[in-house]
């Protein structure tokens, strides 16, 4: 993986669980000494923040399945990445807009709706305990989807047990509390909710560079096709000119002219190819190397 898709990853896990502890702390600090009111409280600055980790978590999860489908990944692996985007939407949408908080209080609380054996959980709470068990049901195919990135599967398993540790707190029924703790165990569960959203957020977008990085591999540096470049022949490595052909291409032999074995055993074999022995032979010469610069200048 490219050194580059490394530190990315490594400075998301980072930001993301800084953002899950500084966040709440902003909002308690801006709030206090009534600490709960942006916190606890729904449709909130800290609704807000879950609803957004919660959309670029299932942004971030459809984007992995388009990838594993133009890589060709197992339908098994793009099905539990299209599952995980719709259910990180809805839950968004139901953070946004407090569904299940309202069927609750609208629908199942007056009618004291309960389930069979849950006595311990209040009216109409047994919706968010649903909701946990079917994300357990899928939990398997998931595990398989994240299995080839050991990083994505460790935060992702924090994730869940962030989740399953806000439902269990989610299930007391707050009328068995007193106020001042009912509002400090609300406030822990959105900030525990927070954290587990972060952690599938950087579980997700570590998996989604990852697969960038696999699938943007660069080319390694200083190889070139030398061969197709300069016209040779492909796997032959074409040798460069040196500076001296360059500097004095007038040097170069052309031709048709055979090049003599030494300067004194060569004899000429017509009065313009041959190189002068004596004095006496200046002026043919003086034609051969006229010759030569004629033959050797560029056209």
């Amino acid at each position: 993986m490219h050194p580059v898709i490394v530190r990315a990853r490594s400075r998301l896990v980072i930001a993301l669980v800084l953002l899950a502890v500084a966040a709440p702390a902003a909002l308690v600090a801006a709030q206090y000494p009534a600490y709960w009111r942006w916190v606890a409280l729904e449709l909130t600055p800290m609704t807000w923040l879950q609803t957004v980790i919660l959309v670029l978590a299932g942004a971030a999860s459809a984007l992995i399945a388009v990838l594993g489908r133009a890589l060709q990944w197992p339908r098994i692996h793009r099905v539990a990445h299209w599952v995980l985007a719709f259910g990180f939407g809805y839950l968004a949408v139901d953070d946004r807009f407090a569904i299940h908080e309202r069927i609750r209080d609208r629908i199942l609380a007056p009618r004291d709706v309960r389930l069979p054996g849950l006595d311990f959980l209040a009216p109409g709470d047994f919706q968010v305990l649903l909701m946990g068990v079917a994300g357990l049901a899928l939990l398997p195919v998931v595990v398989r989807a994240l299995r080839a990135d050991r990083l994505a599967l460790r935060l992702f398993a924090l994730g869940v047990l962030c989740s399953v540790s806000a439902i269990a707190m989610d299930a007391i029924d707050p009328a068995t509390m007193p106020l001042d703790v009912e509002r400090l165990a609300q406030t822990l569960e959105e900030c525990v909710e927070l954290l587990a959203g972060c952690f599938y957020l950087a579980a997700l977008g570590v998996r989604l560079l990852g697969v960038i990085g696999l699938a943007l591999v660069p080319e390694p540096v200083g190889v070139s096709d030398a061969g197709s470049e300069q016209g040779s022949v492909p796997g032959r490595a074409a040798e460069p000119a040196s500076s001296s052909q360059l500097a004095s291409p007038q040097l170069a032999e052309p031709a048709g002219i055979p090049e003599p074995t030494s300067p004194r055993s060569a004899e000429p074999t017509s009065p313009r190819s041959a190189e002068p022995t004596s004095p006496q032979s200046a002026e043919p010469g003086r034609a051969a190397v006229s010759e030569l610069a004629a033959v050797s200048a560029p056209q």
